[in-house]
């Protein structure tokens, strides 16, 4: 029942592949795309996957990046080869473990996630994060709040 945006039908690239998942308008897919949610305006790069993740409006996710088990807040950029969502399921989060337990990583409102970046499972980044507040090896071990 929520109202749509207006905004230019979803656009689906000759090598994207969508499966069990929600595409809303706007979002361009030229990656892999299973078991999540996209809200309008999202660009999936070539060589991207995005699976089992919820991904909000006018998010740019890079050329091969992976998103596993991620809920994104909007207007976020994924660099290029980052992977979002790795490791140990079972490492709560220290600052919030009564809410970062089962897996999930949770991105905040602009934040920038640095090309080639390892971010763990339970990680919180909290909004407006940039290359700047990241480890210089660019990891965020399980369980880390950036």
């Amino acid at each position: 029942m929520t109202k749509s945006e207006e905004r230019p039908p979803v656009k689906i690239g000759p090598q994207a592949k969508i499966v069990n998942s929600m595409v809303s308008n706007g979002c361009i897919v030229r990656g892999l795309v299973v078991n999540s949610v996209l809200s309008p305006g999202v660009y999936v790069s070539p060589g991207a996957v995005v699976q089992d993740s919820v991904v909000m409006n006018d998010t740019w996710i890079g050329p091969g990046a992976r998103l596993d088990r991620v809920v994104v807040d909007k207007k976020v950029v994924v660099g290029a080869g980052a992977v979002v969502g790795t490791g140990n399921l079972d490492t709560v989060n220290e600052q919030m473990p009564d809410r970062l337990f089962a897996g999930i990583t949770v991105i905040g409102k602009h934040a920038y996630i640095p090309d080639g970046a390892q971010i763990g499972r339970n990680v919180l980044i909290n909004s407006g994060r940039d290359e700047a507040d990241f480890p210089t090896d660019k990891v965020v071990a399980d369980g880390k709040t950036i």
